[in-house]
């Protein structure tokens, strides 16, 4: 009986040790995740702590866009609580709270503001319009006294905020599906205009589209009216029928071969 009520005050001693030790460092780590986080392998070298981790064919990046839609989470080093398994890797945050590194590229954040990715890989800038999302800002960052990073026009403010992770899509300004789409456009072109080697495929791709639309324009206002003509003409003289029907058939293949023509001539500027 007495070594029974000695094991049983011990283990409650052990529990009570166990529970002021995860009070502590729950204390001592305010601001870093603290939900159950697995450890994911990294396959950017350059990646660090509060960067945020994008899902490519290549495995897991920074993420060097803004709203990108494959937003995986935020590297965490010393997380409260890991899942640990036999991957080689870092720790990786994908809900709960996390302290990412943030620049003020976007403008000063405020508590509250929703954040995004950016065009500096792995850091995150503030949202101002309806896109993919990772979490909520938990602290203001105005940029005063901060390091100053390499951006996409010179040096930008960065630093590091406590973050609630949520990555989702999150309608800010844009309600409308329309504004929603010339929004994701907008954005994306400007995102391809920093990098000088992605203009000359915003070119093409403009090319090829203005290409296809020439053609179906062109084909639809010089052989549709012809073909309205001759059925017109057909019901007026039904003995010139064969002579009638044979002009339709030709300017429906016209009108055929010039969208082809189109599609092709398209299709060839992309490649080129």
């Amino acid at each position: 009986m007495k070594k029974l009520f000695t094991t049983f005050l011990f283990t409650l001693l052990m529990a009570t040790y166990v529970t002021s030790s995860v009070r502590g460092q729950a204390t001592q780590t305010q601001g870093q995740g603290i939900e159950v986080t697995s450890v994911y392998e990294i396959a950017d070298a350059d990646a660090v702590e509060g960067d945020i981790v994008t899902a490519t064919d290549k495995g897991l990046v920074r993420a060097n866009i803004g709203f990108d839609n494959k937003m995986f989470g935020v590297i965490q080093e010393q997380p409260l609580l890991v899942y640990r398994t036999e991957t080689k890797g870092k720790p990786v945050i994908r809900s709960g709270i996390a302290q990412v590194n943030v620049t003020i590229l976007n403008g000063p954040i405020q508590y509250g503001d929703y954040l995004t990715s950016s065009a500096i890989a792995g850091k995150a800038q503030k949202a101002t319009e309806s896109g993919y999302t990772f979490g909520i800002a938990l602290a203001a960052f105005t940029g005063e006294g901060a390091e100053q990073i390499d951006g996409p026009k010179g040096k930008i403010a960065s630093g590091k905020i406590p973050v609630a992770i949520r990555i989702e899509y999150t309608e800010l300004t844009n309600p409308r599906f329309a504004g929603r789409l010339f929004g994701f456009i907008g954005t994306a072109l400007l995102e391809n205009v920093s990098d000088p080697k992605q203009i000359g495929n915003i070119v093409r791709f403009i090319a090829a589209g203005l290409v296809i639309l020439l053609s179906f324009t062109f084909g639809f206002l010089t052989f549709s009216r012809s073909i309205a003509k001759s059925i017109e003409a057909l019901g007026r003289n039904p003995l010139a029928r064969s002579t009638i029907q044979l002009s339709i058939l030709i300017n429906i293949a016209l009108l055929i071969v010039t969208g082809v023509i189109g599609i092709v001539a398209s299709i060839l500027i992309i490649k080129l």
